[in-house]
């Protein structure tokens, strides 16, 4: 049958977002990390509120580096740096100054991610935690299921587990959400979904690598026609839950929830309260990572997206502040005309 060029546009480019296009390689181990800023509302400057989020900043991220990019995983680091992993197991580390340019970047292997007879799957690294305190990081891996942890600076390998309950999960949509809480319990979460639209998870009383971690299957329900792609937890102990979508005609869109954390003795299953939504017209990509800090009374939310190393996205980092509870918006909260219905 022949299907007329216009037709087949959108397809293809429905196709190259969802698996990644062609990956061009041209070899580079450049460590420089290139910012530019972007607007909320490329139409709009001036757009701040987006649900129960204040729009602060955003930056487009490159590098000429072929690591670069897929980045899937954020986390927060005390001294004000950042550490991404990608899924083709890469390191991505910077800091941002004050005037807003990148500090001290590298770009390196995960320890372990390039070894003899390894592929792609044995790096596909999606969600990645850790611990202030200890130092250590976890990573989640969705090919090749399982979660290992690293010692301090990433200086090597700690630990692996490859739990029986994560191997039933499919290859290509495995444990794409690691969340570490205060208590020392962690949250992992399947991105693939049951044919009730429900993500399977784990939740492991302690540290997963350990062996006196007790595990407990639970099920999380994202928002329909969405997919939960990382979480954090909050300063205030509630769990806030990143979540992508992709479609025609408007491409990319993205959801962000506030749940507690959740109590499996009352119950199994697991949603979220959505704060805050981000699609066309908007700045929007592919959106995978998260990370929350503390400035002061603020808390202030970080997002990333994962470019697929596609020609057609970008690495976009996200700056906004969640908005006070009990209604003490600071005047810069007020809504914007137009973004009243945002939720």
């Amino acid at each position: 049958m022949v299907v007329k060029l216009p037709r087949l546009i959108p397809i293809i480019l429905l196709a190259l977002l969802t698996v990644g296009g062609v990956r061009i390689i041209q070899p580079n181990h450049s460590q420089s990390i290139g910012i530019k800023p972007l607007q909320l509302d490329p139409a709009h400057h001036g757009q701040r509120r987006l649900g129960e989020l204040i729009f602060l900043s955003a930056w487009e991220l490159d590098s000429p580096n072929e690591d670069f990019g897929g980045i899937s995983g954020l986390a927060a680091l005390p001294d004000d740096r950042f550490i991404g992993i990608s899924d083709a197991g890469t390191l991505i580390g910077f800091g941002l100054t004050n005037d807003d340019r990148i500090d001290r970047p590298f770009i390196a292997p995960l320890p372990g991610s390039v070894q003899p007879g390894g592929n792609y799957r044995d790096r596909d690294s999606e969600g990645i935690t850790f611990d202030a305190e200890s130092g250590q990081f976890w990573i989640s891996y969705e090919a090749k299921h399982a979660i290992r942890r690293f010692s301090r600076s990433f200086a090597r390998l700690d630990g692996v587990i490859r739990p029986k309950e994560m191997q039933l999960w499919p290859r290509n949509k495995g444990a794409e959400t690691l969340i570490r809480m205060k208590d020392g319990r962690f949250i992992i979460i399947s991105e693939s979904l049951e044919d009730d639209d429900t993500h399977q998870a784990l939740l492991f009383s302690g540290d997963p690598v350990e062996p006196g971690s007790v595990k407990t299957s639970f099920r999380y329900r994202p928002p329909a026609g969405y997919r939960a792609t990382d979480g954090t937890q909050l300063p205030d102990g509630r769990i806030m839950l990143l979540h992508r979508s992709v479609g025609l005609p408007t491409g990319f869109s993205a959801k962000l929830g506030i749940a507690l954390p959740p109590d499996l003795a009352k119950n199994i299953n697991w949603d979220s309260r959505i704060i805050a939504s981000l699609s066309a017209p908007l700045l929007v990509d592919n959106m995978e990572g998260i990370a929350v800090k503390q400035a002061g009374n603020d808390t202030i939310i970080w997002l990333i997206s994962d470019s697929n190393f596609n020609i057609l996205q970008r690495t976009i980092l996200m700056k906004f502040r969640l908005a006070e509870r009990g209604g003490n918006k600071k005047p810069e909260a007020v809504a914007a005309p137009g973004f009243e219905s945002l939720n």
